[in-house]
């Protein structure tokens, strides 16, 4: 700009065919140029120069919902006088300790709930926890039952969750619950949470799900399977894989929905991704980290690093869907309450719960 000061017309455009100009506007033009080919350098040594991936804050989420929550149950105390009742029942130290954990953190967000334990010793039997399960199917003032695993090992776990009352089966697994899941056209009343906190979020951020293709890794009853039949359930193509399957790596590729449960950290490299993929990581283990208080720390199985460079929607783990797991739990309870009073239940993901009342004269003994 300085080489213009004294010509005429300094302080506006200079005269068209300029030489000065055109040489300035070149310079400028190829320094731009050179200046676009190292960044594009960069970048699709990243990943495709346009590509974004949206990572959430199972955090950020799992506010939303337990405030919505915190609401419905003051909604049904003011309107219907109802207080909702959730019991959990424990056999180990371990599931004692998780359900107080939960209870204190129900406490701080929904303090409405009421929650309690029914603990029994190691050494009960299965007939003993199921007379407990029983008592509390018929017991009034009880909405919601949560059988909180690890069970004694000596227990069959089936019998014990094949006793809970679909019409108070807060996580989804007993026998008529896990059924209507799995028909085309049933309708449980409850879904096991950590499935139910996946479509939550697939739900909340408008992913696509009808028409996609969708591969679930692992196929436990509890988390695996279930995904896998809510996903059919909305019209996905659905590929289920396991210890057993032969190129899985071929097959997530073709995945526009990929979900893990392997709980084998840093499995999932980006190169096992189809580009724009969504993918919903559930897998978590530990691995060694110097810089961490504790020497390890959490890590899910997708390589996360590299899925964003691929992916166009990442629910990580930690901080994804196992943020809503207990939410999720408390989503069920109240629908049962609800269900229990004839009231419309909860907005809940498509193709999850059922809309017609279910009664509770349901149960099974070994």
């Amino acid at each position: 700009c300085a080489s213009f000061c004294g010509r005429p017309g300094f302080g506006t455009m200079p005269p068209v065919g300029d030489p000065l100009a055109l040489s300035l506007s070149a310079g400028v033009a190829a320094s731009l140029a050179a200046l676009y080919v190292i960044w594009k350098r960069q970048r699709t040594a990243h990943g495709d120069i346009h590509h974004t991936c949206r990572v959430i804050r199972g955090d950020n989420v799992a506010r939303k919902v337990w405030r919505d929550l915190s609401h419905d149950l003051d909604v049904m105390e003011g309107e219907h006088g109802a207080n909702v009742n959730l019991v959990f029942v424990t056999a180990t130290d371990t599931a004692h300790r998780n359900v107080q954990n939960m209870m204190r953190i129900i406490a701080e967000h929904v303090p409405a709930l009421r929650v309690s334990e029914r603990q029994l010793p190691p050494d009960s039997t299965t007939r003993d926890i199921i007379s407990t399960v029983d008592a509390l199917n018929i017991e009034n003032a009880v909405h919601a039952i949560s059988v909180q695993l690890p069970l004694p090992e000596h227990v069959d776990v089936s019998y014990v969750l094949g006793a809970l009352s679909p019409a108070k089966d807060a996580e989804g697994l007993s026998d008529v619950n896990f059924k209507e899941l799995c028909l085309k056209v049933g309708r449980p009343l409850a879904v096991p949470t950590t499935a139910l906190g996946a479509m939550e979020v697939l739900w909340r951020f408008e992913r696509p799900i009808e028409g996609q293709r969708a591969v679930v890794i692992g196929r436990s009853n509890t988390v695996g399977t279930p995904i896998a039949q809510l996903l059919l359930n909305n019209n996905a193509t659905v590929t289920v894989c396991h210890s057993y399957t032969a190129d899985i790596e071929e097959i997530t590729r073709s995945a526009d929905i990929l979900v893990s449960t392997l709980n084998r950290p840093g499995t999932i490299k980006g190169s096992w991704l189809k580009k724009g993929a969504t993918i919903i990581d559930l897998g978590t283990g530990n691995v060694a980290d110097p810089t961490h208080p504790r020497g390890r720390r959490r890590m899910g199985d997708v390589c996360r690093e590299e899925a964003v460079r691929v992916a166009s929607f990442l629910s990580p783990c930690p901080n994804g869907v196992d943020r809503l797991i207990l939410p999720m739990l408390v989503k069920n309870a109240i629908n049962c309450a609800r269900n229990r009073l004839g009231l419309a239940l909860l907005e809940m993901p498509p193709g999850t719960v059922m809309t017609r009342r279910l009664p509770s004269e349901h149960s099974r003994a070994p």
